[in-house]
């Protein structure tokens, strides 16, 4: 159900859902690997259907915002998207509209907000709230230009055993759904950088750089969020339909990999 929305009406989040949001982000389990997140929903005290500040003129009509910060670490990007993605989809669940954004944003402005520490990062936030019945000009030309409608197919994203064999969806069986669904996931500028190895019975989560894609905004790993946002729609989608299992680091060490791919993290599945 969910796509990108960068229109808004200008009007403000009732206390109910802002107390939704409250409870959910207080109660969030730890993500994955663990990192140090923090998350909050931001009022910019944006008025009407104007541009908000801080988005270089993106966003029209939101005052509010869902933003975070993550401590450094070795998977912490990943681990940020996992967690911002469950936010975007309760978010959705509510029936209004976000926007992931990680360049068109000013992170001094938002870091702020947050109370940034000299620690932290603030990898990406999302505008939150009630979606215009029609798109901007703007928000036209973003979602035309990155070709959001377009998912790659199954054979160039998932594969059995090696690189050299696309999986078929019989293959993967009752996972099938749990890799469509990162099939369909949002990434940056629709790049879908995940690739995924289904090899001895569990999934190994690859990350193929896209050419010519700036992937670093401030020091800010967009596609390693785009892995962790992947990994938040396998897990969900495995556990709804009543299928366990457990993220660890245990590379496959496969031979030959495709050009700019590099091993991130695998899914394990609970005997």
């Amino acid at each position: 159900m969910r796509h990108s929305w960068r229109s808004y009406t200008g009007e403000p989040l009732g206390m109910d859902i802002r107390e939704r949001f409250q409870v959910l982000i207080s109660g969030m389990p730890p993500p994955p690997f663990a990192s140090r997140l923090r998350f909050s929903l931001i009022d910019t005290g944006a008025e009407g259907r104007k541009s908000v500040k801080g988005t270089y003129g993106v966003i029209r009509g939101a005052t509010h915002f869902l933003a975070g910060s993550v401590k450094k670490g070795n998977m912490a990007f990943e681990d940020y998207g996992y967690a911002f993605e469950s936010l975007i989809l309760f978010a959705t669940s509510l029936g209004l509209g976000t926007c992931w954004m990680g360049g068109t944003l000013n992170r001094t402005m938002f870091g702020k907000f947050m109370g940034l520490e000299n620690d932290e990062l603030l990898p990406a936030i999302s505008p939150v709230g009630h979606a215009t019945q029609r798109r901007s000009i703007l928000d036209t030309f973003f979602y035309i230009s990155a070709g959001s409608k377009n998912r790659k197919p199954w054979s160039t994203m998932f594969f059995l055993d090696d690189f050299s064999t696309p999986l078929a969806d019989a293959t993967a069986g009752a996972y099938a759904v749990p890799l469509e669904m990162v099939r369909l996931a949002p990434s940056a500028v629709n790049k879908q950088p995940w690739r995924i190895v289904y090899r001895d019975g569990a999934f190994h989560f690859y990350l193929c750089r896209s050419g010519g894609h700036v992937s670093v905004f401030k020091e800010v790993d967009m596609q390693r969020i785009d892995m962790g946002i992947a990994m938040f729609h396998f897990h969900s989608s495995a556990a709804e339909s009543g299928m366990d299992g457990t993220w660890q680091i245990v590379d496959p060490g496969l031979c030959s990999l495709p050009a700019d791919t590099s091993y991130r993290v695998s899914w394990i599945p609970k005997s």
